[in-house]
């Protein structure tokens, strides 16, 4: 599939509904409920994401591998809670794309379409240092739709990470410094975004091919704001 392209030929999609279903659910395992953000809620938001970006993107006339993308998104943060760099790994996402291709291992999937999955949830890296190609890029934003989305749903997500982030790591992590670590990665998403976007694929001008029918950058850039503003 070379860069810059969507489609993918037809003959190379090979999940059906009924596997999309069965391997999506069997990601769940890989998840701990008492995650306050990642968790399995998050892995469906974003396989959700990763559908409403995919029939956008049909309406402009293209064939979406949009199973692949929703079994990838399933598994994205499969084994968050576990020690990714003891077992090998450089980072958490690697980590899941093994554990997602492991279990692929003599199913019927063609190698397209474990190489597309394989290649999203990788790309799913805040640092991922390469311009990610379309359907790197689906997963992402599915990923990150949160920021730039309403900011109710935006403010409790933030204070979940937060909770996580002292439940898995600095238990004295303070409300104040938690909003200045995100403020950098809100500030860098937003212009990354307007960097490294769909639109750019479709129509420059198309600013709604998003997991949200908002103006990304702008709704994150606010949101970011009424973060700043937020007590805990």
């Amino acid at each position: 599939m070379a860069y810059g392209r969507f489609d993918v030929p037809k003959d190379f999609i090979t999940l059906t509904p009924d596997q999309v279903a069965e391997y999506s659910a069997d990601a769940q395992k890989h998840y701990r409920s008492d995650y306050p953000y990642h968790n399995w809620n998050h892995a469906l938001d974003v396989a959700s994401g990763t559908e409403i970006i995919s029939d956008k993107l049909r309406t402009h006339g293209l064939t979406i591998a949009s199973g692949a993308l929703a079994v990838a998104a399933a598994w994205h943060d499969a084994g968050y809670h576990e020690d990714h760099t003891a077992k090998g790994f450089e980072t958490k996402e690697q980590y899941s794309a093994y554990l997602l291709d492991e279990y692929l291992e003599g199913k019927s999937v063609s190698d397209t379409e474990r190489l597309l999955m394989r290649n999203a949830i990788i790309a799913t890296w805040a640092k991922h240092p390469e311009l990610r190609t379309p359907y790197e890029l689906i997963m992402h934003r599915a990923d990150i739709a949160n920021i730039g989305g309403p900011s109710d749903e935006f403010i409790l997500n933030s204070i979940h990470l937060w909770e996580e982030y002292r439940m898995t790591g600095d238990a004295s992590l303070s409300w104040e410094e938690y909003v200045k670590g995100a403020g950098g990665f809100i500030m860098f998403t937003a212009t990354e975004h307007d960097h490294e976007s769909l639109k750019h694929f479709i129509d420059p001008a198309d600013n709604t091919v998003d997991v949200n029918d908002l103006p990304f950058s702008t709704t994150a850039l606010s949101n970011l704001e009424i973060l700043r503003t937020t007590e805990q």
